[in-house]
């Protein structure tokens, strides 16, 4: 019976490579409209639905500090989907604009990633078992769980989906600079 668990196991940790193997295949094929919920395409996203918009105003609505979105604006300036001018009312502001380029990247990227054609193998009555049985697995696991550190508030506009603890970010190596792994064999210091 315990092959069948690791076998399990093993069918799980396979999802999970294969799930994030997909995300980053698509998100390379479709570019910064790959995701519009994230980082560029989240921009090109505003800007398509509001072409000029104000830094301070983006970063406002992005929920962003201006030198994060200042980043993505450099990226996003360089393909050259964007500009940005000083506003003519206040030189201490700069004007975002959705140029030629960046309308055609949002007009050709109709189709965005998304995970939906991976559940197409499953009809709906097997989808919602899939549901149910990994609702299960999930409680079962967070009641055996016996952590002391409170549970973290996912905060997007933190880098790398770094995690908010109350009283500051967890760092699992005890004091001093807080170590996230990235899954990939190397470690990322913060301080």
């Amino acid at each position: 019976m315990q092959e069948k668990k690791f076998d399990l196991i093993m069918q799980l940790t396979r999802i999970e490579w294969l799930l994030h193997k997909y995300h980053l295949q698509n998100h390379a094929n479709f570019g910064p409209m790959g995701d519009p919920r994230k980082g560029q395409g989240r921009i090109l996203s505003i800007l398509k639905m509001k072409p000029e918009i104000s830094q301070k105003e983006l970063s406002y609505l992005l929920e962003m500090r201006p030198q994060s979105l200042g980043e993505l604006l450099a990226k996003l300036e360089k393909k050259g989907y964007i500009s940005r001018t000083p506003s003519e009312t206040d030189r201490r502001s700069m004007n975002i604009k959705l140029t030629k380029e960046g309308d055609e990247a949002t007009e050709s990227s109709h189709q965005e990633f998304s995970f939906d054609h991976v559940f197409d193998c499953l009809n709906d009555e097997e989808q919602l078992n899939l549901s149910n049985y990994l609702d299960r697995m999930i409680h079962t696991l967070e009641s055996q769980i016996v952590d002391e550190q409170p549970e973290p508030d996912f905060d997007p506009r933190l880098p790398s989906g770094r995690r908010n603890f109350p009283g500051g970010f967890y760092n699992p190596d005890g004091p001093g600079p807080a170590r996230f792994h990235t899954g990939h064999g190397m470690n990322r210091d913060f301080e």
